[in-house]
């Protein structure tokens, strides 16, 4: 079949297909963009995943945040408040088998009995250089960035899909994407991001939307930065850290519904780092 009679059968196909009524969105109360919505947030117990979480409660969702230290959850959650809207889950993302089960006792945590968000947030950088780095550390960071990632978006897009749930899924990447890989840290956030748009293409036709977030240097404990310490940086283009919560801003409007349109895209939030310039 030649591409002229391809192009004629497509454009009869959309004449003759039923016209739907979509409803146009209007703006949403900042405080109010993830009323009604339940989110659970891997790697949700320190850094960005937590400043997510603070600010997704803060715009009415409610939080589930999951990580492998029962202890430092608990210890989180009283830090942040949000009362009966928080809660928390031990989930090991290298533990694959567990995952179907974990998103269920998550989703039914609250009385939505629901998961509309994942955040796969969870992740842990290279310490070593190409010439160094171990089998060990290569696996154990491409277990947890990039299989982990894509498990979890598995198992929460099964849930999601089974329960006819139009959700958002929003993977953490980084602005090591876009540099040459010569650490399995930056390999895996190149398959994050090719990740990222090979999964929104398979599942919005289930309404379910697949983006990612890319932080250039920020300042948590992964990058040695603590509360309250100088957020001055001389190699990044703007001269300091991005702070966590202003990466959870943007991540907020991302996973709401204003963010509905935004598909299969990685914003970068880098302070130039790794876009007008390669370094830092």
């Amino acid at each position: 079949m030649n591409n002229k009679v391809k192009k004629f059968i497509k454009k009869a196909f959309l004449l003759f297909k039923a016209e739907k009524k979509i409803p146009i969105p209007s703006p949403i109360n900042a405080q109010e963009l993830l009323k009604g919505k339940v989110a659970l947030i891997t790697g949700g117990s320190g850094g960005i995943g937590l400043a997510m979480a603070e600010s997704f409660l803060k715009s009415g969702a409610k939080v589930i945040i999951a990580g492998t230290n029962e202890e430092k959850l608990r210890s989180c959650c009283e830090k942040i408040g949000g009362g009966v809207d928080l809660s928390y889950i031990v989930i090991n993302v290298k533990d694959i088998g567990s995952m179907p089960e974990k998103v269920k006792t998550a989703a039914e945590m609250f009385p939505e009995n629901r998961i509309d968000i994942l955040v796969n947030s969870a992740g842990v950088v290279a310490h070593a250089d190409l010439l160094d780095i171990s089998e060990q550390e290569y696996d154990s960071i491409m277990d947890i960035n990039a299989k982990g990632t894509f498990f979890m978006t598995q198992a929460v897009a099964k849930y999601m899909i089974e329960n006819r749930i139009k959700g958002h899924i929003l993977n953490v990447t980084s602005s090591s994407a876009l540099r040459p890989a010569w650490t399995p840290y930056q390999m895996s956030k190149w398959a994050v991001k090719g990740f990222t748009l090979g999964a929104a293409d398979r599942l919005l036709p289930y309404g379910i939307i697949v983006n990612a977030i890319a932080p250039g240097p920020t300042a948590t404990p992964m990058l040695g930065k603590n509360e309250g310490e100088s957020i001055y940086n001389a190699t990044c283009p703007a001269g300091r850290f991005s702070m966590p919560s202003e990466i959870a801003a943007l991540a907020t409007f991302m996973v709401s519904d204003m963010g509905d349109m935004i598909v299969g895209d990685t914003f970068y939030m880098t302070g130039g780092s790794g876009t007008i310039t390669l370094h830092g």
